[in-house]
């Protein structure tokens, strides 16, 4: 049933509160073998499904990705073993976009809006990567410059230069070590600032040391994801650019 279609019954009274409810919550879900599919999730969110693949076989993946794409132009496969296997499968069948941490299978949207994304140091690619590719599959330009580390400060100005010629919505950040770039950018514009903190370092607490210095910092228009979080970053500052651009 259609949202009009059902919409319609609850107005002519053919349709009381609690069934309309039931509806909703049965009419999006879809149960197989090896999985339980929310197949209306993209939807509500105006973002593509995203699978995690990380504890999925092979055979569960692809029949996840399948009945997805069903109901769906595109879906993400993020962070699978498989990733070289799924490409392999789905390569003659549908467009693919790859990156180190995230499979994107399926057409992507006509980008519209900015988001500039900064990364420290060429360590920190696979995550930036993936924010990267996030962002486009979301229907959002990403306009990225990697290597751009707090060491010399002034590689950074490029970047932000650019990123308010295009006016971009907001900034992620993906910084590892000590976490210093994503503050220090954040003193710089006058945007939303989204800092991943990446598992690189070494030493004392290496992989958490980025994290809580970016907790820790007193720009007020920093938040912070959780540790690699690069999809979850480019998700809120994808659903930014989109809404700011409505």
């Amino acid at each position: 049933m259609t949202f009009d279609e059902l919409y319609n019954n609850i107005k002519d009274g053919k349709m009381d509160r609690h069934e309309a409810h039931k509806h909703f919550t049965l009419d999006w879900i879809e149960t197989a073998q090896n999985y339980i599919a929310d197949i209306n999730r993209g939807a509500r969110l105006n973002i593509p499904e995203i699978i995690y693949g990380e504890y999925k076989t092979l055979s569960q993946t692809i029949e996840l990705s399948n009945s997805l794409l069903q109901h769906h132009s595109r879906v993400l496969i993020s962070r699978s073993p498989y990733n070289q296997a799924l490409a392999d499968y789905y390569k003659e069948k549908t467009k693919i976009q790859e990156s180190p941490n995230l499979l994107a299978v399926g057409e992507f949207p006509p980008a519209k809006g900015h988001i500039l994304l900064i990364s420290a140091g060429a360590a920190d690619h696979p995550i930036t990567a993936e924010a990267e590719l996030t962002l486009k599959s979301i229907g959002v330009n990403a306009l990225a410059y990697e290597d751009r580390g707090i060491a010399h400060p002034t590689r950074v100005l490029e970047a932000i230069k650019e990123g308010i010629k295009k006016e971009v919505a907001a900034v992620i950040v993906v910084a590892g070590m000590e976490g210093a770039l994503a503050p220090f950018v954040a003193s710089l514009v006058p945007l939303p600032v989204i800092g991943v903190p990446t598992s690189v370092g070494y030493g004392f607490r290496a992989k958490e040391a980025a994290l809580t210095s970016m907790l820790a910092s007193c720009a007020p228009n920093l938040t912070v994801v959780n540790i690699d979080g690069g999809v979850r970053a480019a998700v809120v500052a994808g659903l930014i650019a989109i809404n700011q651009k409505k």
